[in-house]
């Protein structure tokens, strides 16, 4: 019985998290054709204010998605804290919250997602993080919680370590690194699928 409840979440899991992921595919693709290619816009940098984040997200991508709440913290949007969530080995952890300088939105179903900028390399990046059960438990990177890049210069959105998610978000690999932030982009390389080598 357990392994049927661990099937069946895994299979429900990979459905909501590839339907999050299209939504923002479709909506950057949208986006473009009425803002122009994405490579110009003025994307925020990791020293950005809350407003101009704010700007950002309601000048690009607000329009294109089903939003239904905008939160300046994680509790404005139901969230026990503003600390983040936990990850696969910590569960009890607080990372990677909005840090209050990104506007938190709850879209479509009860999706939770912010876009935070920073930069890797020089070149312009957006972390994009989905809790696909919004507020509600386990809060876990890399079981409910899943983190993306979105590359502006070249407008894709891709896994978090970009080729390099299928290797590193393993059981073998998940203590030794941010492996956990790697697990989305890993689900989606595998063809949109939880196999025996992920973390669960």
């Amino acid at each position: 019985m357990p392994a049927l409840i661990a099937n069946y979440q895994k299979k429900q899991t990979v459905v909501q998290l590839k339907k999050a992921y299209s939504t923002f595919a479709q909506a950057l693709v949208q986006s473009q054709y009425e803002n122009g290619d994405s490579s110009e816009w003025s994307a925020t940098e990791a020293s950005s204010s809350y407003d101009d984040n704010l700007k950002y997200f309601e000048t690009y991508w607000k329009p294109y998605l089903k939003v239904i709440k905008i939160c300046k913290t994680m509790k404005d949007c139901g969230y026990s804290s503003n600390n983040g969530y936990g990850y696969l080995t910590n569960k009890d952890a607080a990372v990677y919250g909005t840090y209050n300088k990104v506007p938190g939105f709850i879209y479509g179903d009860g999706t939770y997602a912010y876009i935070r900028p920073f930069g890797w390399n020089d070149v312009k990046l957006q972390l994009l993080s989905i809790d696909i059960i919004g507020p509600k438990k386990p809060n876990i990177i890399g079981k409910d919680v899943f983190q993306f890049k979105i590359n502006t210069q070249k407008g894709v959105i891709s896994g978090y370590y970009g080729d390099n998610d299928k290797d590193l978000c393993t059981k073998e690999q998940i203590n030794t690194s941010e492996a956990y932030r790697a697990c989305g982009g890993k689900i989606m390389s595998d063809g949109w699928e939880i196999k025996d080598d992920y973390p669960w």
